[in-house]
């Protein structure tokens, strides 16, 4: 289906960056399977002149996306957990902004570990929304039956039940991010903040790779860099209080499979870091994510 950009709603300043790389016949729910290793397949991508914003055009209609992510399957429980750590420990930036402690929600909370470190944070409740089946089946017991599989939809939620709303890498995931944005607002309290992570797009090391950036791939339909993502947020009545790189902290194998590289040479030097160990080693860097706290005006 066509697309138009997210911010403007507009779709006649548009430039092809990158044409698609795929075939509908190559597409499963493996493709759309979370932190997967690069496989190179993304939609045409264009960037709209006037807003600066990268998105692909055309896109799969939300069907068949909803289907694709429901049958998609946990991978890389370890790296799941370190992720979860980090954005824990970020929660730091955003907790002083929180009005209250009603609640906690995570949209696209896989298995739940971001939720288990939470726990202790004095909240009224703690919720998760999560697509994958597979991942809710995974979650452990105290967590699961606070998981809600599918999608954020108006109405999922009584208004102004969460104080704040926690985001990971899930923006990147959305064809029409204002939809997700509006109900976000909805949901929070008065004065509520939205706590978001995502892929930035504008980021060195992304402008020097190009299209052989892993952030350049067909679960993401829409890219942002800082500018973008503020607009996004302040044209879906919100307050943008902060914005600030993330550094995450991954073992170097995980890094190598991230690494743009031929796999003639890629997968000898996973094998040399498996066989040796090195490739547990972990590693704490900022590729070129960023981090946002916006409170609902």
């Amino acid at each position: 289906i066509h697309t138009r950009c997210p911010i403007d709603d507009s779709d006649d300043a548009d430039v092809e960056v990158y044409p698609a790389s795929f075939q509908l016949s190559d597409l499963n729910a493996q493709t759309f399977s979370a932190r997967r290793s690069p496989d190179r397949v993304y939609y045409r991508m264009v960037k709209n002149t006037r807003t600066g914003c990268l998105r692909a055009d055309p896109v799969l209609d939300e069907d068949t996306l909803h289907a694709l992510y429901a049958d998609s399957t946990l991978a890389e429980r370890d790296t799941w957990q370190r992720a979860a750590e980090t954005y824990r420990r970020y929660l730091e930036h955003a907790l002083p902004h929180i009005p209250n402690r009603r609640g906690l929600l995570e949209i696209g909370c896989g298995h739940g570990p971001f939720l288990s470190l939470v726990q202790d944070l004095g909240f009224e409740r703690v919720e998760g929304v999560e697509p994958s089946k597979n991942a809710v089946a995974n979650a452990p017991e105290g967590i699961r039956e606070h998981i809600h599989t599918g999608f954020l939809k108006p109405g999922l939620y009584p208004p102004a039940s969460f104080s704040v709303v926690c985001c990971f890498h899930v923006l990147d995931h959305l064809v029409d991010p204002n939809v997700c944005l509006q109900a976000i607002h909805d949901v929070l309290v008065p004065g509520g903040i939205a706590y978001f992570i995502c892929h930035d797009i504008g980021a060195p090391l992304p402008r020097l790779l190009g299209r052989r950036c892993p952030m350049i791939d067909i679960e993401h339909p829409v890219l942002y860099d800082r500018r973008t993502v503020a607009r996004l947020f302040e044209k879906n009545m919100f307050t943008v209080m902060a914005q600030f790189g993330v550094r995450n902290a991954y073992p170097l194998d995980y890094w190598a499979r991230l690494a743009p590289l031929p796999s003639l040479f890629k997968e000898p030097c996973l094998s040399v870091l498996t066989a040796t160990g090195l490739g547990r080693f972990p590693i704490t860097i900022n590729l070129g994510n960023m981090g946002l706290i916006a409170r609902k005006v």
